[in-house]
């Protein structure tokens, strides 16, 4: 597969594919559980990533701010930072989409989606992220997009081309490639703090989260039928040619497993003991057309990591695919929320 730019990628860490509970409020207790360890790894990995960020804006601050003065002086110092910030940002990303089809979908938590993941900059209309962002330096950013896709990849990554500060050979080679250069510690610095706060601010709402059949039903009637854009990001990116600046670390179909794998686990572990009670075929009909849903993007991205090569017109085959899945799992849904007096919020 064709790569634009300098590209760490670790496999993302999956979590095994979830059982089904005994019981309803079983299920709950280790949906809200699995939610706060995967949230936990989140914050461990987002300070670390803050502790990589301080470091750098260290070495820069020791030579007034000069980027090239800096990369004279310090440039494997400087590089070991870059990799770092960038590997400890996969690791933070990997660990939010695993829990991203819950937290997104539970009205109590679902503006931390909008912050850290997936909210629009406050220039846009809809799905703004409501919050604003003091840099170390004072600035104020209003209302500056989601932290892991509006600022800290571009930045990293390097599409972000106004925070661009100096192209620097950080591999070594002789050679400057995409994707290596030095960006602005400020912002870099400010954005890793957010990180932090945010992911915090998840962790101590979700913990006070009291698991409860309408936030598992809205849940996942909320967060399934999002595949089909999730599809239309990945055709846009950069791993299919296109030219957005997000989404360009990893393929986005990553991200996809891990949000509906989400969503296939609120289902499994909470929704199914309701459902099976009193209609043991509807449940039957979810579940595997859950097992679909997951298998059709596994499929999807095995053959992208083989190096096979999609054009839009597959990417939006594949992605209307994927939204009829979903439309049928979230019809069935709503048939056994129906029977069950579940109500439906947001």
């Amino acid at each position: 597969m064709r790569r634009t730019l300098l590209c760490l990628t670790p496999v993302l860490l999956l979590a095994a594919q979830p059982g089904f509970a005994a019981t309803e409020s079983e299920g709950l207790a280790q949906v809200k559980a699995f939610t706060l360890e995967h949230n936990a790894a989140l914050v461990a990995n987002a300070q670390k990533m803050q502790g990589s960020a301080e470091a750098y804006a260290a070495l820069i601050a020791a030579h007034g701010g000069d980027y090239k003065a800096a990369w004279e002086a310090e440039g494997p110092k400087l590089a070991e930072a870059v990799t770092a910030m960038r590997d400890q940002w996969l690791a933070a990303s990997n660990e939010y989409e695993t829990i991203e089809g819950i937290v997104a979908g539970i009205p109590s938590t679902a503006k931390y989606d909008l912050i850290l993941d997936a909210g629009n900059p406050g220039t846009e209309e809809e799905d703004v992220a409501e919050y604003d962002l003091t840099l170390p330096d004072g600035t104020v950013l209003k209302r500056p997009g989601s932290l892991f896709h509006s600022i800290t990849e571009p930045l990293l990554w390097g599409t972000d081309k106004e925070h661009v500060k100096l192209d620097a050979d950080l591999n070594g080679d002789g050679q400057i490639g995409p994707g290596e250069l030095l960006f602005d510690a400020n912002l870099a610095l400010g954005a890793a703090q957010g990180m932090v706060e945010w992911s915090k601010a998840l962790e101590t709402d979700m913990a006070a989260w009291e698991p409860n059949r309408d936030d598992a039903f809205t849940a996942v009637v909320t967060m399934t039928p999002t595949v089909g854009d999730y599809f239309g990001e990945w055709k846009e990116s950069q791993f299919l040619g296109g030219e957005g600046e997000a989404f360009i670390a990893r393929s986005r179909l990553i991200d996809v497993l891990g949000i509906m794998g989400g969503c296939q686990r609120m289902y499994n572990q909470a929704i199914s003991p309701v459902v099976s009670t009193d209609d043991a075929a509807l449940d039957g009909s979810i579940t595997k057309g859950f097992d679909e849903l997951i298998a059709l993007v596994t499929e999807t991205r095995d053959r992208e990591a083989k190096g096979d090569k999609f054009t839009a017109e597959e990417a939006d085959a594949l992605g209307s695919e994927a939204q009829d899945i979903a439309e049928r799992i979230v019809a069935q849904v709503l048939q056994a929320a129906a029977k069950h007096g579940v109500e439906i919020k947001g």
